[in-house]
């Protein structure tokens, strides 16, 4: 029997809800002609960044509302999928276990196989032994049969639900995306977490030249671009030699703030990160996209930057497009552009507030209680017009494409 397809969880990456259209580029020189349009806008919508305290509250609301909905969505959509994966085993073993009776299935078929078997006996025990297996097998594999057929049933129903989740989270995805847009034109970041417009514009820019240098026009397809300038891959490692996960991706009170929101990734750590120089990996073969290092303001000081040093990494994972980031850097070890694959040292893992002082929001509140890697994982290619960190826009839990084992527990292998 044909196997189904392994479904992804592509609905799974989505983020609800409103009504302005935007541009989904094709090809190189769309996107080119998207990040030129959406510098003009901002320039022109400038003098209306400012929020007002009360408005910036609104919105930050309304976004952390509609994530966690979809986070919920995402959990259901995550069992559907175990559902019909253990559907497909459950057909699988049935299979295996019908390919087992066949032989015997023919002793029930008619007169000269079922003669043909019985009298086959070595002696008169053997004969009654057969005469009963006979019998029995005939009514197991009716039951066998319409087990199987069942389950058919049973994971095309899954299959259709799942479709028709699918579309209706795409359609949310879409809206949210545009919501995005009109509020990230008023503000210049919505969360601590979340990439400036300009910082976004200019990862824009820097993908951009390594598709032109990785010998893409712009007449050629974005997505075909894409997959062919990265390197293939086909499974994610942890990107720690030795960790445990000491935060899931998912709604949660904030550790800093104490405030209810979505944790768009999952921190990892281990004994000593504090003031332990431990290296930081790809999760998979991938071009750094992009990096976001540190700035000194006029003074000579490091200005405050949410999240500190970051690298962003794309990949082809069995010919899927994912964006991979890592925040609380010490030390960046690679530049933009580069080829890495899942052995590369890209950096050491930061953020301990004693000494990575840096590492705070506006307001001057430290964004970390202690040393760690706070690593996301998005499907969204860089697009500055999504706005609000545009990898974001596409984020996917961690755990739920890489094997995490349960919080605090320690690995001491990456895969």
């Amino acid at each position: 029997m044909k196997k189904v397809s392994k479904l992804l969880f592509v609905a799974c990456l989505l983020i609800a809800n409103l009504n302005i259209p935007v541009a989904s580029a094709e090809t190189l020189g769309d996107l080119k002609k998207e990040l030129a349009e959406f510098k003009e806008k901002y320039e022109k919508n400038k003098q209306e960044q400012q929020l007002s305290e009360e408005e910036l509250k609104k919105a930050k609301s309304e976004i952390n509302d509609i994530e966690l909905n979809i986070a919920n969505t995402q959990k259901q959509i995550l069992d559907l999928d175990n559902e019909i994966k253990q559907l497909n085993i459950e057909i699988e073993n049935k299979e295996e276990e019908i390919e087992d009776i066949l032989v015997f299935f023919q002793v029930s078929s008619g007169e000269n196989s079922y003669l043909e078997y019985a009298f086959g006996a070595k002696d008169f025990t053997d004969f009654i032994y057969r005469l009963a297996v006979s019998e029995q097998l005939t009514s197991y594999n009716e039951q066998l049969v319409a087990e199987y057929r069942q389950n058919i049933i049973d994971n095309k129903k899954k299959t259709e639900e799942l479709s028709k989740k699918q579309i209706e989270l795409s359609n949310q995805r879409d809206e949210l995306e545009d919501k995005i847009v009109e509020i990230s034109l008023r503000v210049d970041k919505l969360d601590d977490y979340a990439l400036s417009i300009e910082e976004e514009i200019k990862a824009q820019e820097n993908e951009i030249k390594i598709y032109e240098a990785a010998g893409c026009k712009d007449t050629d397809d974005l997505d075909a671009c894409i997959a062919s300038s990265t390197p293939y891959d086909t499974s994610f490692w942890y990107p720690l030699a030795i960790g445990e996960v000491t935060g899931w991706a998912g709604p949660r009170y904030n550790p800093v703030t104490g405030i209810y929101s979505m944790h768009h990734g999952i921190d990892l750590s281990r004994s000593g990160a504090n003031y332990t120089d431990y290296d930081v990996y790809p999760i998979a073969n991938g071009v750094v996209t992009n990096i976001i290092d540190l700035e000194k303001d006029s003074s000579g000081l490091y200005k405050r930057n949410c999240g500190g040093r970051k690298i962003f990494i794309q990949h082809n994972v069995n010919g899927k497009i994912y964006t991979s980031a890592y925040w609380h850097l010490r030390k960046i070890n690679v530049k933009i552009g580069q080829v890495v694959s899942k052995t590369t040292k890209i950096a050491i893992m930061g953020g301990n507030p004693a000494t990575d002082y840096w590492d705070k929001d506006a307001y001057g509140n430290f964004c970390t209680t202690g040393a760690h890697l706070h690593l996301e994982i998005s499907t969204k290619k860089v697009n500055a017009g999504d706005g609000y960190g545009s990898y974001r826009a596409g984020f996917i839990y961690p755990q739920y494409v890489i094997n995490f084992p349960d919080l605090y527990v320690t690995w001491y292998s990456r895969y």
